[in-house]
């Protein structure tokens, strides 16, 4: 305890001490740093590695970015070139894309023009193929037309038609003219062309109301050798002119009867026209009639002459009378349901033997058939009506059963 009081009271001033000095103590001497000896004896040959070493290393890299700012320069000058080349480049594809799209609009326009050019080309190369059938026929017909008549003997001349030889009598003198004048496809050219379509090798075909065989002859060349046609003319000047066409033509498959075919067997008066053709088992027209003579024929029915056989195709040109023609077959249009017939209307005709249009086509119609009109010009056939039919003078008309090869056949191009 004393001790910690006399502790106390030495570090406690009095009043008689003086204020103890605030001023700093001085500091001694640094301490000594360690290898201090070994640094100043080093020192004079360190210092000039390190300032050689500083020195070095300084100029290896001022070297190296020397080189770095030469590379730097030259890439940016390399790229300077590429840039501008790049430019140009681009320029020159600009250039490229736009003439690459003229020459598109070229190419399409070129393109366009050989589509027509080749159109064209094919309808010419087909007008080729064509101009042999074009102008074949035509230096056929000039042929045919340049040969004169022939006188073949003292009652008929001989005319060339496209199948062969007709006869026509000398007492028919206009009859003669028209057929002279006419092409060699004959009066009725587009009938004549019908029948070819319709008849083929081998057919038999009646031949109703044949005249001098104008298309007996068109018939006879259908069907060949291997097939039959039966010719039907009551009148003997005619008859007569059918019989020598035959022989001269050497068509041997031909029959040809005397009768006239009607509704029923018997014997009828026939009236004959001084107008070669409009021949009728009915009254001519006043006219004509005053002119006419009469004789009496025997009438057989189509039914009986064919009995039982096949037939083909028949052509009906009885000046009236074709609906009696008709009444007679009807057993044959039964066992040949592909029959074809081909029939003259004439409203005049029809009117002067008590009939109408309607009535006319009606009896055709019942027998199953479909009417078609024949165009005279180009052998081309279109339905028809009897309404439509009463408004020509005269026309031939093709009658089919709907759906047959004969209808195929008819509207065979």
């Amino acid at each position: 305890m004393d001790l910690a009081i006399r502790s106390a009271m030495r570090a406690a001033p009095t009043a008689q001490d003086p204020e103890p000095d605030t001023a700093p103590t001085p500091q001694g001497p640094p301490p000594r740093r360690r290898f201090g000896l070994a640094r100043r004896l080093l020192s004079p040959l360190v210092a000039p590695l390190a300032h050689y070493a500083r020195r070095y290393l300084q100029a290896s890299v001022e070297h190296e970015l020397a080189q770095a700012r030469t590379h730097l320069a030259a890439l940016s000058e390399d790229f300077v070139g590429v840039n501008t080349r790049l430019d140009r480049t681009e320029q020159a594809l600009d250039a490229l894309m736009r003439r690459h799209d003229r020459t598109v609009d070229i190419l399409q326009g070129l393109s366009a023009q050989l589509s027509v050019i080749q159109t064209q080309g094919a309808r010419t190369a087909d007008d080729l193929v064509r101009l042999p059938g074009l102008f074949g026929p035509r230096f056929d017909e000039l042929e045919i037309k340049q040969r004169p008549l022939v006188p073949y003997d003292a009652d008929s001349i001989a005319i060339r038609m496209r199948e062969g030889y007709v006869l026509a009598p000398r007492s028919t003198p206009a009859f003669v003219t028209m057929l002279a004048n006419a092409t060699s496809r004959g009066l009725e050219p587009g009938t004549r062309d019908v029948l070819q379509r319709l008849i083929q090798p081998g057919m038999t075909v009646a031949d109703i109301g044949a005249n001098i065989g104008l298309l007996t002859l068109v018939c006879a060349w259908a069907t060949g050798p291997s097939g039959r046609v039966i010719a039907f003319e009551p009148e003997a000047v005619p008859r007569a002119n059918l019989f020598k066409m035959i022989a001269l033509n050497g068509l041997s498959w031909v029959e040809v009867h005397d009768q006239a075919v009607g509704a029923a067997a018997g014997r009828l008066t026939f009236h004959v026209s001084d107008i070669i053709g409009h021949s009728s088992l009915y009254a001519l027209p006043d006219d004509e009639e005053a002119r006419a003579h009469t004789l009496e024929v025997e009438v057989v029915t189509l039914d009986k002459i064919v009995a039982g056989k096949r037939l083909d195709v028949a052509k009906i040109d009885v000046e009236g009378a074709e609906l009696d023609v008709l009444a007679g077959m009807s057993a044959t249009l039964t066992r040949n349901p592909d029959l074809a017939i081909i029939a003259e209307f004439g409203p005049v005709h029809v009117k002067r033997v008590g009939q109408t249009p309607a009535s006319w086509f009606k009896a055709f119609a019942k027998a199953g058939f479909k009417p078609y009109m024949i165009d005279e010009t180009t052998g081309d056939c279109a339905p028809c009506t009897a309404a439509g039919a009463a408004q020509v003078v005269s026309a031939n008309i093709a009658f089919v059963r709907p759906g047959g090869d004969a209808e195929r056949r008819l509207l065979k191009s």
